[in-house]
């Protein structure tokens, strides 16, 4: 299934026309990674990233939107397939306010566990967040390529961020990483950056999370515990109102 710019899929959820009211809420966009014939990563004992990812970003949704702060839409809320093109859409016709892609890593070493938060960049920061956006952008297309859109539309996601929306990418990765400390368990240097074209909208501050590493044991039994991802929605939602509380409101992104 591929999204053109105007696509809608079924099973995706779209904010509602807003009152005037909830219109002054930020939207946040919750992107719960792979779906449908894509499982993402597959622990050694057959669980799928992809139904870790949607279970997630489903408990997320309702803590976020249990505050009262926050209109909350989704890329997916099924076991469908979605497009990275889709997702980068979706969160621009939304005019989301912020855009995080959950996901779980899948490692050579099973030794290495803990949560690391990505931001977007033109060249990665290391080999580790090299092969993982390899990984990812590999979902429905060639890594770097945004097809089904105009050539203008295609120049604009294939270049940096904004400089505001980069900052603001930047304060949300720290946001994260720093409710997750001494709770979450996080890789060492858990902030990296590389080139993931789900985070290609460059109006929209993004970070994709990788919560754990399927290939880690320990790992892999904190993220299919409801409670122990219950732990983890409650620091995701601590940073989210940190950062529009902190950043965003005070930011041109805001």
């Amino acid at each position: 299934m591929r999204l053109a710019l105007g696509g809608v899929a079924a099973g995706v959820a779209m904010p509602r026309r807003a009152s005037a009211v909830t219109a002054e809420k930020p939207l946040v966009m919750l992107d719960p990674g792979h779906g449908g014939h894509d499982p993402g990563a597959i622990a050694p004992d057959g669980v799928f990233e992809k139904t870790i990812t949607l279970a997630t970003g489903l408990a997320l949704r309702t803590a976020l939107l249990r505050t009262g702060r926050y209109r909350v839409a989704m890329t997916r809320t099924r076991d469908v397939f979605v497009t990275l093109e889709g997702r980068v859409a979706m969160a621009m016709q939304a005019n989301a306010s912020l855009f995080l892609a959950l996901h779980c890593d899948h490692l050579p070493d099973p030794t290495l566990r803990g949560a690391s938060i990505f931001t977007l960049s033109d060249t990665a920061s290391d080999a580790l967040a090299a092969g993982i956006a390899n990984d990812e952008n590999g979902a429905d297309s060639p890594p770097g390529q945004i097809t089904g859109v105009s050539p203008q539309v295609a120049s604009i996601l294939a270049s940096l961020e904004t400089r505001a929306t980069k900052i603001g990418s930047q304060s949300l990765a720290q946001d994260i990483q720093a409710s997750f400390t001494g709770v979450v368990p996080l890789l060492p240097d858990p902030h990296r950056s590389a080139n993931f074209a789900v985070l290609r909208d460059p109006s929209t501050p993004a970070a994709l999370l990788e919560m754990g590493c399927l290939t880690n044991k320990l790992d892999e039994t904190r993220l299919r515990d409801p409670r122990q991802r219950a732990q983890l929605v409650s620091h995701l939602t601590g940073a989210i109102d940190t950062y529009f509380t902190d950043y965003a409101k005070h930011s041109p992104t805001g």
